[in-house]
């Protein structure tokens, strides 16, 4: 999954990692007390960010542990992705295929959140992943 986000350019926790390395070196090398506490704040925002993105990989690696929490994603998940689906096969087809229905505008706000969280799930787990591989070395 790592290779596939970096592929198509999407590395959140990668660029995270790499901008705390890059001020923390700024923070070593800096020649002045304004430009140290500048980098030392921007690298402490970064880890910060970090950690958010650790406890949110957290929190929904725990809720996908539960059985429960299957159901109700399912009864989003697969209406939306047939939808979408369908969609882009009608898109491909040049317009052949029946048009697909346009969502209400209160169930696209939710696709729109659940469609985005697949992803995000997935973008979750391979930067954990990567940071634990960055950590083992």
């Amino acid at each position: 999954m790592t290779w596939l986000l970096k592929l198509i350019g999407l590395d959140p926790i990668g660029k995270l990692v790499d901008g705390i390395t890059k001020w923390r070196q700024i923070e070593v090398t800096a020649q002045n007390d304004a430009d140290r506490i500048r980098a030392e704040v921007t690298r402490k925002r970064l880890e910060a960010r970090l950690e958010d993105a650790k406890t949110n990989a957290e929190v929904i690696k725990t809720g996908m542990q539960f059985k429960v929490f299957w159901i109700p994603w399912l009864i989003a998940t697969i209406p939306t992705s047939v939808w979408f689906g369908w969609g882009m096969l009608d898109s491909l087809c040049n317009g052949a295929l029946p048009d697909v229905a346009e969502l209400p505008p209160q169930l696209k706000a939710y696709a729109d959140v659940v469609w985005g969280n697949i992803f995000y799930t997935g973008v979750a787990g391979a930067g954990l992943e990567l940071l634990g591989r960055s950590v083992r070395r």
